[in-house]
């Protein structure tokens, strides 16, 4: 007899990530579940230390997204009824440009005491903007040289 496989898929947003279970053989969605994010994003400043943003500052906490797949993931399982060792893949969306420095063991930086106080060791958000002034001066170098990227 055929056992259902499942899969899960994982969406990491703005202010939540949202998790979902999939029937592998006909891609039916059977059940999803979302887990709003703690800190959200943060615009004003760290939630570590006393530290202020500056504006166009957009960071998020990576343990946020932790707590997604410890509990949508797990939600959306029990919603679906479904037994989480059918499970044969997950996979995760993110905004192709959220960055988060880490160590060479995946540590994010902001969870290490020698950065918790940091901005640039937390996860940048599609809409941080702290380099605009930076990324304009490139693009002005770039067409004053006719660089050929530039029209890409």
């Amino acid at each position: 007899m055929h056992r259902q496989k499942y899969t899960i898929g994982v969406d990491f947003g703005t202010l939540s990530g949202r998790a979902v279970v999939v029937r592998v053989d006909d891609g039916a969605e059977l059940a999803s579940a979302v887990h709003d994010y703690q800190h959200g994003v943060l615009t004003q400043s760290l939630p570590t230390a006393d530290v202020r943003l500056a504006p166009e500052w957009a960071l998020q906490v990576p343990e946020d997204y932790r707590q997604v797949l410890k509990t949508a993931v797990p939600e959306a399982i029990r919603l679906a009824g479904i037994d989480p060792h059918d499970v044969i893949g997950i996979g995760t969306d993110f905004t192709a440009c959220t960055m988060i420095p880490v160590l060479a063991d995946g540590t994010p930086l902001c969870e290490t005491a020698a950065f918790a106080d940091r901005p640039h060791a937390y996860a940048k958000l599609w809409k941080h903007h702290s380099a605009q002034t930076q990324a304009d001066r490139i693009n002005a170098v770039a067409a004053d040289r006719k660089e050929p990227w530039l029209k890409r």
